[in-house]
């Protein structure tokens, strides 16, 4: 059973619920934490027979945290918002795992101190696969920690370096981090310390890379803190969503038989479209706690839910987090960094941590 967020999203409880029900026609066990009485009708609107014929369920909550709450706050004091119950219901075994597509931050807060970090991770990541043209790229942070320490990001490096090591089978895999130039004096003093501590650590990192050569690095894993991350990822579906615009405006002025062979060739365009397409992904896996957390983007329609649930289902299925979980609590063992016991950091963050 998959808890859904059902209130969370800029198009909540509509495209979430529907979402919810295509999910289920696919053999998903959905429970939608939210208003039943905004719930209900939408389900019996899209779905009569859900009752009978749909494995759905609605818990019904209260309370919802909204996009402009402040998270902290919202997580300690609205207990019986669908988002909180949602991820108790995870923390006391009702369900396995949760979808939402609402507060990003209320979502971080609400995993670290709700499911609980794995132990000895300083901060929870959001981390994806991005496509690249020899591949993919997978990218942490992105979005969750927008103020981010040196020791954060070798942390996030650590996660990559598992996760791909998991997922593509990769058993070395190349890291980088994100930063305005590839030499190692380049980006700002967080970046520059956090370049430090993996040049000295025994992972495969191999450098700095800029944003332009993103789609074109030899790298399998890119690490960078959320602000920058979660501003890569608008940016690039911003120019994706623009290239689409001025595809459009140019076809207009073709003569009738090239938009003919335009036409025959369209297969060829919804493929890179598909590449790029947040919908298909679904929602991000947030890495460093104790059970499956999937965030999606706050615009999430229904086919983008849809795609959130059946990945989280898949997830559960193949117990990922908690072999996930296993792996990088032993690469912490392995590639342990103590603040008090690091000399390297006693001499480089403290001007760092004075801006805390």
């Amino acid at each position: 059973m998959i808890a859904l967020d059902a209130m969370g999203g800029d198009y909540a409880p509509r495209e979430t619920v529907i979402g919810a029900i295509n999910a289920s026609k696919k053999g998903v066990y959905v429970s939608l934490f939210g208003d039943e009485a905004q719930i209900i009708p939408i389900l019996n609107t899209f779905y009569p027979a859900w009752r009978k014929k749909l494995p759905i369920k609605v818990v019904h909550c209260a309370g919802q945290i909204r996009m402009d709450d402040v998270p902290t706050t919202s997580i300690i004091k609205q207990k019986d918002a669908s988002l909180v119950r949602a991820l108790h219901a995870v923390r006391n075994g009702e369900v396995y795992a949760v979808v939402t597509a609402g507060n990003s931050g209320a979502a971080l807060i609400g995993g670290t101190l709700i499911l609980q970090r794995v132990s000895g991770v300083y901060r929870p990541a959001l981390g994806e696969f991005l496509p690249t043209k020899n591949g993919s790229l997978f990218c942490l942070d992105l979005g969750a920690n927008t103020d981010c320490k040196p020791q954060y990001l070798y942390q996030f490096a650590l996660m990559g370096h598992v996760y791909v090591s998991l997922t593509k089978n990769i058993q070395n895999p190349r890291i980088s981090l994100l930063s305005n130039g590839s030499e190692a004096y380049k980006g700002s003093q967080v970046v520059r310390t956090a370049y430090q501590l993996l040049e000295q650590s025994s992972l495969n990192f191999i450098g700095n890379v800029e944003a332009r050569d993103l789609f074109d690095t030899a790298a399998d894993v890119l690490v960078c803190d959320g602000f920058a991350g979660n501003v890569m990822l608008k940016a690039i579906q911003g120019t994706m969503k623009a290239a689409k615009s001025w595809m459009q405006e140019e076809i207009k002025k073709l003569s009738w038989w090239r938009k003919i062979l335009f036409a025959l060739n369209r297969h060829i365009f919804k493929k890179i479209k598909r590449k790029a397409d947040y919908q298909h992904t679904g929602a991000s896996l947030l890495l460093g706690v104790n059970a499956p957390l999937l965030v999606a983007h706050g615009c999430s329609n229904a086919l983008a839910i849809e795609n959130a649930l059946l990945r989280a289902h898949e997830l559960v299925k193949q117990k990922f987090v908690t072999q996930f979980n296993a792996q990088l609590a032993i690469a912490l063992k392995n590639h342990s960094l103590h603040y008090e016991d690091s000399s390297l950091l006693k001499r480089t963050v403290k001007s760092v941590l004075r801006l805390q």
